[in-house]
């Protein structure tokens, strides 16, 4: 595997900024390495070009816009695709679960793991930008300085997620009043991992995953974005949400009972 030095990082991860997520195809000529092309989101962009200028110049907008003016949830339709189709979060959601196709092996992802921002400034890029609930173990969190794994370490300590199971041994934590944006994308994740020949996942052009269910021979689209959306995918495939809430639910009010005192 390729290993690139300090200065290395900084000179790659420089060129993206924001938008810090892509993958690198690199080529060895005598001992050394060489950027041929640059994939974000699935597709190849030449160093440089004027194609790659502008789609990392949408992934800067696409932050800035959701670090003025808060969550995706608050944002109007138009504003929310531009989100949903640049932001470096959602890149990084699609190419974490193969919804742009398989890797090519000789891709490598280069990231800065050194970088530190403060903790209310990771909560906006990652979790204002795809709609999911910010998490404050404590109240003095806003300008403490961490890094980007520290930042998800922190995250997985809420113990009032439920898990949400993709496919076995895979685990998405979720708050148990989750949006439908954000639960919508996982659903359709866990459908294209059932391989049901009745059902297919594909990327509208914003880049969010729709599902498609078989009837008399014609596909159907649903819009797991939204509650209606939701209803019906769990009628032609069963989500086990609902079962996790349930279970959530039951420990909740068993806390919530008191032992008697009992009498002498």
């Amino acid at each position: 595997m390729l290993r690139f030095n300090l200065e290395e990082k900084k000179r790659i991860t420089v060129l993206f900024d924001k938008c810090n997520v892509a993958l690198l195809k690199i080529n060895e000529y005598e001992g050394v390495n060489h950027i041929d092309k640059v994939i974000i989101d699935g597709r190849d962009y030449i160093i440089p070009s004027e194609d790659l200028g502008f789609r990392i110049r949408m992934s800067r907008e696409a932050v800035n816009l959701i670090r003025q003016k808060g969550s995706v949830l608050k944002l109007d339709k138009a504003e929310r695709n531009f989100v949903i189709r640049y932001h470096p979060a959602w890149v990084m959601l699609r190419d974490g679960f193969d919804l742009n196709g398989k890797f090519d092996t000789d891709l490598f992802g280069i990231t800065n793991t050194s970088l530190k921002k403060p903790y209310t400034l990771w909560c906006k890029d990652f979790c204002d930008s795809v709609g999911d609930k910010r998490y404050y173990p404590k109240k003095d969190m806003n300008s403490l300085m961490v890094t980007y794994k520290e930042f998800g370490d922190i995250c997985k300590s809420d113990k009032s997620r439920i898990f949400f199971p993709l496919r076995k041994n895979l685990f998405i934590p979720m708050t148990k009043d989750v949006d439908p944006l954000y639960r919508g994308f996982f659903e359709a994740v866990r459908v294209k991992e059932e391989d049901n020949p009745n059902l297919k996942v594909e990327l509208n052009k914003y880049g969010y995953p729709e599902v498609y269910y078989n009837l008399n021979g014609k596909f159907i689209r649903i819009d797991v974005s939204t509650e209606e959306g939701l209803k019906k995918l769990k009628e032609v495939s069963p989500s086990p949400f609902d079962d996790l809430m349930l279970v959530a639910e039951r420990k909740v009010k068993q806390k919530k009972k008191r032992p008697t005192k009992k009498r002498k």
